[in-house]
Protein backbone atom coordinates (compact mmCIF):
# COMPACT_ATOMS: atom_id res chain seq x y z
CA UNK A 1 0.00 0.00 0.00
CA UNK A 2 1.15 3.33 -0.99
CA UNK A 3 2.78 5.42 2.26
CA UNK A 4 1.28 8.78 0.06
CA UNK A 5 -1.99 7.96 1.54
CA UNK A 6 -2.73 10.34 4.41
CA UNK A 7 -3.37 8.69 7.75
CA UNK A 8 -6.12 9.69 10.11
CA UNK A 9 -3.66 8.63 13.34
CA UNK A 10 -1.28 10.83 14.28
CA UNK A 11 2.31 9.84 14.81
CA UNK A 12 3.69 9.97 18.41
CA UNK A 13 7.19 11.17 19.38
CA UNK A 14 8.81 9.24 22.21
CA UNK A 15 12.02 10.92 23.59
CA UNK A 16 15.31 8.54 24.64
CA UNK A 17 17.82 8.99 26.83
CA UNK A 18 20.40 6.63 25.66
CA UNK A 19 23.55 5.87 28.18
CA UNK A 20 27.06 6.31 26.45
CA UNK A 21 30.45 5.61 27.45
CA UNK A 22 32.33 8.78 27.51
CA UNK A 23 36.46 9.23 26.24
CA UNK A 24 38.14 7.95 29.40
CA UNK A 25 41.96 9.75 28.49
CA UNK A 26 41.36 12.71 30.28
CA UNK A 27 40.79 15.23 27.72
CA UNK A 28 38.07 17.78 27.13
CA UNK A 29 35.94 16.61 24.37
CA UNK A 30 32.85 19.35 25.52
CA UNK A 31 32.29 22.59 27.18
CA UNK A 32 29.64 20.79 28.09
CA UNK A 33 29.51 19.98 32.42
CA UNK A 34 25.89 17.88 31.45
CA UNK A 35 27.95 16.13 28.59
CA UNK A 36 30.51 15.04 30.92
CA UNK A 37 29.03 14.35 34.05
CA UNK A 38 25.67 13.12 32.54
CA UNK A 39 26.38 11.19 28.90
CA UNK A 40 23.64 10.50 27.53
CA UNK A 41 22.58 10.74 24.26
CA UNK A 42 19.86 11.50 22.71
CA UNK A 43 16.80 9.95 20.33
CA UNK A 44 13.34 10.67 19.34
CA UNK A 45 11.32 7.19 18.42
CA UNK A 46 8.34 8.15 15.99
CA UNK A 47 6.27 5.78 15.47
CA UNK A 48 2.35 5.10 15.58
CA UNK A 49 0.56 4.82 18.50
CA UNK A 50 0.19 0.80 18.45
CA UNK A 51 3.42 0.43 16.76
CA UNK A 52 4.91 -3.42 15.91
CA UNK A 53 8.52 -3.56 17.11
CA UNK A 54 9.34 -6.63 14.81
CA UNK A 55 11.37 -4.60 12.62
CA UNK A 56 12.45 -0.33 13.34
CA UNK A 57 14.83 1.73 11.79
CA UNK A 58 17.58 3.83 13.26
CA UNK A 59 19.07 7.54 11.52
CA UNK A 60 22.22 8.62 13.07
CA UNK A 61 24.49 11.05 11.70
CA UNK A 62 28.19 11.77 13.22
CA UNK A 63 27.14 15.53 13.89
CA UNK A 64 23.81 17.02 12.74
CA UNK A 65 20.69 16.91 15.11
CA UNK A 66 18.72 14.24 13.42
CA UNK A 67 15.47 14.37 15.88
CA UNK A 68 13.59 15.90 13.97
CA UNK A 69 14.74 14.50 10.83
CA UNK A 70 12.05 15.76 8.00
CA UNK A 71 12.09 11.48 6.62
CA UNK A 72 10.90 10.23 10.62
CA UNK A 73 7.14 11.05 9.79
CA UNK A 74 6.97 9.90 6.84
CA UNK A 75 8.15 6.44 7.78
CA UNK A 76 6.42 6.31 10.83
CA UNK A 77 3.08 6.97 9.13
CA UNK A 78 4.04 4.40 6.93
CA UNK A 79 3.71 1.48 9.79
CA UNK A 80 7.62 1.90 10.43
CA UNK A 81 8.94 2.67 13.89
CA UNK A 82 11.55 4.95 13.10
CA UNK A 83 14.54 6.64 15.50
CA UNK A 84 16.62 9.84 14.31
CA UNK A 85 19.47 9.43 17.28
CA UNK A 86 22.69 12.44 17.56
CA UNK A 87 26.04 11.35 18.66
CA UNK A 88 27.87 13.18 21.43
CA UNK A 89 28.88 15.49 18.69
CA UNK A 90 25.88 17.12 17.68
CA UNK A 91 26.63 20.44 19.55
CA UNK A 92 30.06 19.77 19.05
CA UNK A 93 31.36 18.99 15.63
CA UNK A 94 34.60 20.60 15.52
CA UNK A 95 35.49 17.51 17.85
CA UNK A 96 34.38 14.85 16.21
CA UNK A 97 36.11 11.70 16.07
CA UNK A 98 34.60 9.07 14.29
CA UNK A 99 35.55 5.77 15.85
CA UNK A 100 33.45 7.63 19.17
CA UNK A 101 30.50 8.47 16.81
CA UNK A 102 30.53 4.94 15.38
CA UNK A 103 30.16 3.88 19.50
CA UNK A 104 27.85 6.04 20.15
CA UNK A 105 25.79 4.88 16.90
CA UNK A 106 26.03 0.99 18.46
CA UNK A 107 24.88 2.62 21.86
CA UNK A 108 21.41 3.25 19.86
CA UNK A 109 21.19 0.00 17.64
CA UNK A 110 21.66 -2.16 21.23
CA UNK A 111 19.07 0.40 22.83
CA UNK A 112 16.68 -0.42 19.90
CA UNK A 113 16.96 -4.20 20.47
CA UNK A 114 17.23 -4.80 24.19
CA UNK A 115 15.43 -1.50 25.83
CA UNK A 116 12.81 -0.82 23.10
CA UNK A 117 12.52 -4.63 21.88
CA UNK A 118 12.71 -4.56 18.03
CA UNK A 119 13.39 -7.65 16.54
CA UNK A 120 15.28 -6.64 13.28
CA UNK A 121 16.84 -2.70 13.18
CA UNK A 122 17.27 -1.16 10.23
CA UNK A 123 20.03 1.59 9.82
CA UNK A 124 18.83 4.45 7.51
CA UNK A 125 21.93 6.39 6.78
CA UNK A 126 21.37 9.81 4.89
CA UNK A 127 23.60 11.89 4.05
CA UNK A 128 26.76 11.63 6.10
CA UNK A 129 24.68 9.16 8.03
CA UNK A 130 25.23 7.16 5.45
CA UNK A 131 29.09 6.36 5.93
CA UNK A 132 28.64 6.31 9.65
CA UNK A 133 26.13 3.45 9.16
CA UNK A 134 28.62 1.82 6.56
CA UNK A 135 31.44 2.13 8.93
CA UNK A 136 30.00 0.92 11.97
CA UNK A 137 27.94 -2.29 10.49
CA UNK A 138 31.89 -3.11 9.05
CA UNK A 139 33.12 -3.00 12.45
CA UNK A 140 29.86 -4.48 14.10
CA UNK A 141 30.40 -7.62 11.72
CA UNK A 142 34.56 -7.29 12.31
CA UNK A 143 35.97 -5.13 14.40
CA UNK A 144 39.24 -4.53 12.84
CA UNK A 145 40.05 -0.73 14.89
CA UNK A 146 41.72 -0.56 18.17
CA UNK A 147 42.99 2.97 17.76
CA UNK A 148 41.76 6.62 16.19
CA UNK A 149 44.37 7.85 13.28
CA UNK A 150 45.73 10.06 15.99
CA UNK A 151 46.33 6.85 17.63
CA UNK A 152 44.56 7.33 20.72
CA UNK A 153 43.08 3.75 22.03
CA UNK A 154 39.19 2.70 20.83
CA UNK A 155 37.58 -0.45 21.39
CA UNK A 156 34.78 -1.32 19.02
CA UNK A 157 34.36 -4.57 19.48
CA UNK A 158 30.91 -5.74 21.08
CA UNK A 159 28.85 -3.65 18.70
CA UNK A 160 25.64 -5.49 17.55
CA UNK A 161 25.03 -5.59 13.46
CA UNK A 162 21.89 -4.03 12.07
CA UNK A 163 20.08 -6.26 9.89
CA UNK A 164 19.74 -4.37 6.78
CA UNK A 165 21.22 -0.81 5.41
CA UNK A 166 19.80 1.30 3.52
CA UNK A 167 21.31 4.45 2.12
CA UNK A 168 19.24 7.75 1.02
CA UNK A 169 21.46 10.56 -0.51
CA UNK A 170 24.13 9.19 0.74
CA UNK A 171 28.02 9.88 0.28
CA UNK A 172 31.07 8.13 1.09
CA UNK A 173 32.47 9.81 3.91
CA UNK A 174 32.82 13.49 4.94
CA UNK A 175 36.71 13.20 3.91
CA UNK A 176 35.87 12.35 0.51
CA UNK A 177 33.24 14.84 0.47
CA UNK A 178 35.90 17.95 1.44
CA UNK A 179 38.43 16.16 -1.19
CA UNK A 180 35.90 17.25 -3.36
CA UNK A 181 34.83 20.61 -2.44
CA UNK A 182 37.92 21.94 -0.63
CA UNK A 183 39.31 24.99 -2.77
CA UNK A 184 42.43 24.19 -4.78
CA UNK A 185 43.53 28.13 -4.91
CA UNK A 186 44.52 28.36 -1.16
CA UNK A 187 47.92 28.76 -1.24
CA UNK A 188 48.27 29.77 2.85
CA UNK A 189 46.14 28.30 5.28
CA UNK A 190 45.99 30.73 7.71
CA UNK A 191 44.83 33.55 5.00
CA UNK A 192 41.56 32.65 3.07
CA UNK A 193 42.29 35.63 0.50
CA UNK A 194 45.55 34.51 -0.44
CA UNK A 195 45.13 32.05 -3.48
CA UNK A 196 46.20 31.32 -6.75
CA UNK A 197 44.13 32.78 -9.73
CA UNK A 198 45.28 29.72 -11.86
CA UNK A 199 43.49 28.25 -10.22
CA UNK A 200 40.52 29.84 -8.72
CA UNK A 201 37.39 28.06 -9.29
CA UNK A 202 35.03 31.02 -9.29
CA UNK A 203 37.72 33.37 -10.79
CA UNK A 204 35.28 35.82 -12.88
CA UNK A 205 36.88 34.51 -16.40
CA UNK A 206 36.47 30.89 -15.40
CA UNK A 207 34.15 29.98 -18.51
CA UNK A 208 31.87 26.52 -19.04
CA UNK A 209 32.17 24.20 -19.38
CA UNK A 210 35.51 23.36 -17.65
CA UNK A 211 38.09 22.64 -19.54
CA UNK A 212 38.82 19.11 -18.77
CA UNK A 213 42.69 19.08 -18.57
CA UNK A 214 41.71 22.37 -16.09
CA UNK A 215 39.56 20.51 -13.58
CA UNK A 216 42.16 17.24 -13.42
CA UNK A 217 44.92 19.81 -12.67
CA UNK A 218 42.46 21.12 -10.08
CA UNK A 219 41.53 18.13 -8.64
CA UNK A 220 44.87 17.18 -7.74
CA UNK A 221 45.56 20.60 -6.28
CA UNK A 222 42.56 19.88 -3.99
CA UNK A 223 44.03 16.71 -2.66
CA UNK A 224 47.59 18.13 -2.50
CA UNK A 225 45.87 20.52 -0.09
CA UNK A 226 43.99 18.03 2.08
CA UNK A 227 48.02 16.21 2.08
CA UNK A 228 49.49 19.42 3.50
CA UNK A 229 47.69 19.73 6.19
CA UNK A 230 47.49 16.01 7.12
CA UNK A 231 51.23 16.59 7.35
CA UNK A 232 50.76 19.54 8.98
CA UNK A 233 48.40 17.73 11.64
CA UNK A 234 50.35 14.84 12.10
CA UNK A 235 53.61 17.20 13.12
CA UNK A 236 51.19 18.64 15.64
CA UNK A 237 50.80 15.52 17.23
CA UNK A 238 54.28 15.62 18.64
CA UNK A 239 54.18 18.99 19.57
CA UNK A 240 50.95 18.25 21.60
CA UNK A 241 52.41 15.33 23.42
CA UNK A 242 55.88 17.88 24.00
CA UNK A 243 53.43 20.48 25.27
CA UNK A 244 51.22 18.19 27.57
CA UNK A 245 48.26 19.87 25.45
CA UNK A 246 44.93 17.88 25.12
CA UNK A 247 44.50 19.13 21.44
CA UNK A 248 44.68 22.07 18.74
CA UNK A 249 41.72 23.92 17.04
CA UNK A 250 41.79 25.60 13.93
CA UNK A 251 40.55 26.90 10.62
CA UNK A 252 39.85 25.27 7.11
CA UNK A 253 39.37 28.66 5.26
CA UNK A 254 37.43 28.18 1.91
CA UNK A 255 35.67 24.61 1.49
CA UNK A 256 32.60 24.80 -0.61
CA UNK A 257 34.32 25.03 -4.22
CA UNK A 258 33.45 21.69 -5.96
CA UNK A 259 33.42 22.63 -9.69
CA UNK A 260 30.44 20.46 -10.05
CA UNK A 261 28.76 23.15 -8.25
CA UNK A 262 29.17 24.99 -11.95
CA UNK A 263 29.47 22.46 -14.83
CA UNK A 264 26.51 20.43 -15.37
CA UNK A 265 28.45 18.20 -17.46
CA UNK A 266 30.42 16.84 -14.55
CA UNK A 267 28.67 13.98 -12.51
CA UNK A 268 25.58 14.61 -15.14
CA UNK A 269 22.66 14.59 -13.21
CA UNK A 270 19.36 16.02 -12.66
CA UNK A 271 20.37 18.80 -10.32
CA UNK A 272 20.64 22.15 -10.83
CA UNK A 273 23.51 24.99 -10.66
CA UNK A 274 24.63 25.67 -6.92
CA UNK A 275 25.34 24.23 -3.54
CA UNK A 276 23.06 22.99 -1.28
CA UNK A 277 24.01 25.90 1.10
CA UNK A 278 22.81 28.07 -2.44
CA UNK A 279 25.58 30.23 -3.88
CA UNK A 280 28.15 28.41 -3.55
CA UNK A 281 30.90 31.48 -3.87
CA UNK A 282 29.16 33.29 -0.72
CA UNK A 283 29.06 30.05 1.13
CA UNK A 284 32.89 29.08 0.68
CA UNK A 285 34.13 31.84 2.65
CA UNK A 286 31.02 31.75 5.40
CA UNK A 287 31.70 30.60 8.38
CA UNK A 288 28.85 27.84 8.32
CA UNK A 289 30.87 26.24 5.42
CA UNK A 290 31.61 22.13 5.59
CA UNK A 291 34.53 21.51 7.76
CA UNK A 292 34.93 25.21 8.77
CA UNK A 293 36.56 24.67 12.28
CA UNK A 294 38.41 21.55 13.53
CA UNK A 295 41.15 19.73 15.76
CA UNK A 296 44.03 17.97 14.86
CA UNK A 297 42.53 15.17 16.34
CA UNK A 298 39.38 15.56 14.79
CA UNK A 299 41.29 16.08 11.43
CA UNK A 300 42.99 12.96 10.91
CA UNK A 301 40.05 10.85 12.35
CA UNK A 302 36.97 12.80 10.15
CA UNK A 303 38.83 14.77 7.23
CA UNK A 304 41.78 12.51 6.04
CA UNK A 305 40.91 11.10 2.85
CA UNK A 306 44.22 9.33 3.44
CA UNK A 307 43.79 8.53 6.94
CA UNK A 308 40.12 8.23 8.25
CA UNK A 309 38.62 4.78 8.98
CA UNK A 310 35.04 5.76 8.14
CA UNK A 311 35.30 5.50 4.15
CA UNK A 312 32.01 3.50 2.75
CA UNK A 313 33.64 2.79 -0.29
CA UNK A 314 36.37 0.91 1.75
CA UNK A 315 33.66 -0.01 4.81
CA UNK A 316 31.17 -1.89 2.33
CA UNK A 317 33.60 -3.96 0.49
CA UNK A 318 33.25 -6.28 3.90
CA UNK A 319 30.17 -5.90 4.41
CA UNK A 320 27.24 -8.68 3.04
CA UNK A 321 24.01 -7.32 5.22
CA UNK A 322 21.22 -6.58 2.89
CA UNK A 323 21.83 -3.30 1.11
CA UNK A 324 20.02 -0.61 -0.72
CA UNK A 325 21.50 2.33 -2.67
CA UNK A 326 18.75 5.02 -3.77
CA UNK A 327 20.12 8.31 -5.14
CA UNK A 328 18.53 11.08 -4.88
CA UNK A 329 19.40 12.71 -8.70
CA UNK A 330 18.90 16.05 -8.01
CA UNK A 331 21.24 16.16 -4.87
CA UNK A 332 23.88 18.71 -4.57
CA UNK A 333 25.49 17.53 -2.03
CA UNK A 334 25.55 13.61 -2.64
CA UNK A 335 26.11 13.03 -6.15
CA UNK A 336 25.14 9.99 -8.09
CA UNK A 337 28.69 9.23 -8.67
CA UNK A 338 28.42 8.96 -4.99
CA UNK A 339 25.87 6.48 -4.66
CA UNK A 340 27.22 4.11 -7.57
CA UNK A 341 30.54 4.24 -5.85
CA UNK A 342 28.89 2.76 -2.57
CA UNK A 343 26.82 0.20 -5.02
CA UNK A 344 29.41 -0.83 -6.80
CA UNK A 345 31.60 -1.41 -3.39
CA UNK A 346 29.02 -3.41 -1.75
CA UNK A 347 29.37 -7.22 -0.55
CA UNK A 348 25.70 -7.60 -0.79
CA UNK A 349 25.52 -9.83 -3.56
CA UNK A 350 21.81 -8.82 -3.70
CA UNK A 351 22.47 -5.24 -3.33
CA UNK A 352 20.49 -2.76 -5.07
CA UNK A 353 20.45 0.70 -6.66
CA UNK A 354 17.42 3.03 -7.23
CA UNK A 355 17.81 6.65 -8.62
CA UNK A 356 14.98 8.58 -7.90
CA UNK A 357 14.73 11.36 -10.52
CA UNK A 358 14.51 15.28 -9.70
CA UNK A 359 14.80 14.47 -5.45
CA UNK A 360 17.04 17.23 -3.46
CA UNK A 361 18.90 16.36 -0.83
CA UNK A 362 16.47 18.03 1.41
CA UNK A 363 13.19 17.22 -0.63
CA UNK A 364 12.35 21.63 -0.34
CA UNK A 365 9.74 21.79 -2.15
CA UNK A 366 9.09 18.36 -3.26
CA UNK A 367 5.49 16.63 -1.50
CA UNK A 368 6.21 13.54 -3.16
CA UNK A 369 9.81 13.36 -2.41
CA UNK A 370 9.24 12.06 1.22
CA UNK A 371 6.72 9.52 0.30
CA UNK A 372 8.88 8.02 -2.81
CA UNK A 373 11.42 7.57 -0.79
CA UNK A 374 9.52 5.68 1.72
CA UNK A 375 8.00 3.74 -0.93
CA UNK A 376 11.59 3.09 -2.22
CA UNK A 377 13.21 1.77 1.47
CA UNK A 378 9.94 -0.43 2.35
CA UNK A 379 9.03 -2.02 -1.26
CA UNK A 380 13.28 -3.36 -0.65
CA UNK A 381 12.72 -3.91 2.11
CA UNK A 382 9.93 -6.14 1.35
CA UNK A 383 12.28 -7.97 -1.41
CA UNK A 384 14.39 -8.54 1.60
CA UNK A 385 12.19 -10.06 3.92
CA UNK A 386 12.76 -7.39 6.59
CA UNK A 387 9.12 -6.74 6.97
CA UNK A 388 7.32 -9.58 7.68
CA UNK A 389 4.11 -10.42 9.90
CA UNK A 390 3.97 -13.01 12.56
CA UNK A 391 2.36 -15.42 11.14
CA UNK A 392 5.37 -14.95 8.46
CA UNK A 393 3.76 -13.54 5.50
CA UNK A 394 4.85 -10.10 4.24
CA UNK A 395 4.21 -7.10 5.90
CA UNK A 396 2.69 -4.45 4.67
CA UNK A 397 3.90 -0.54 5.58
CA UNK A 398 0.86 0.74 5.56
CA UNK A 399 -0.29 4.82 5.43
Amino acid sequence: MSSARAVSTPTVDHFQRIPFSPATDGRVESHSGLTRHYPTLHGNLVALPDYSTRVGLVMCHPASNFLSHFLLRGFAEAGLPIMGVNTRYSTNEPALIMERAAADLGCAVRWMREELGFEKVVLLGFSGGGSLSAFYQSQALNPTITQTPAGDPEDLTGMVPADGLAFVGAHPGRARVLRNWIDASVVDETDPYATDGAIDLYAPDRALPLDREWVQTYRDAQLARIRRIDAWALEQLDELERRGAADRAFVIHRTVADPRYLDMTLDPSDRKPGSMYGDPQTANLAAGGLARFSTVRAWLSTWSYDLTNADAVRNLSSVDTPTLVAALRADQAAFVSDSEAMYEASADPDVEYIGLNDLSHYCVDQPDGVPRIVDTVTGWMRRRGLLKDPAGHEQEATA
